[in-house]
């Protein structure tokens, strides 16, 4: 990425030193309201459907948004020599036609697959090794139980019902 080439020219040059992070499908209580999960629990609460991209077929590296400001806030306090990059994901990807599968088994939701979007990314997954050396007891939420978190957050919020 450009701006990460801009960053290491700087640090070499001026001997600046940055920490690169990449955030890989982060999720949870305040989301992007583009995003699958929000999408998935508008149309729940709205009675609408969803239109699933791809038949489901994507595998996403969700992190829960817990995670990555616990990761973010221990790597701030890292004294660094150079300029680092780390991805900040759960290393765990997860096809999306099983979570909406899961959602819904005791929910009604509409649902209808639909082709590839031209802008899809089939699928995101980052490795998590680096992050885990510089940070040690790194312990990552489950993702269904933060999932169903995100969910009952979003069903008390009036924010998202429009």
């Amino acid at each position: 990425m450009i701006k990460e080439k801009i960053a290491e020219l700087y640090q070499k040059n001026y001997k600046i030193n940055f920490i690169g992070l990449r955030f890989f499908t982060i999720y949870g209580e305040w989301g992007r309201p583009d995003m699958f999960m929000l999408k998935l629990f508008k149309s729940y609460m709205n009675k609408g459907i969803f239109y699933l991209n791809n038949y489901g077929n994507h595998l996403r590296d969700f992190t829960y948004i817990g995670d990555a400001t616990q990761m973010t806030a221990k790597l701030i306090k890292k004294k660094f020599k150079n300029h680092e990059i780390f991805n900040i994901c759960s290393n765990n990807p997860i096809n999306i036609y099983d979570v909406v599968k899961k959602f819904r088994k005791n929910r009604k939701v509409k649902i209808k697959l639909i082709g590839i979007n031209k802008a899809d990314i089939l699928k995101t997954h980052g490795s998590n090794k680096k992050i885990k050396k510089y940070i040690s007891n790194i312990e990552f939420s489950n993702f269904y139980k933060t999932f169903y978190k995100t969910f009952n957050w979003y069903k008390k919020n009036e924010v998202y019902k429009f």
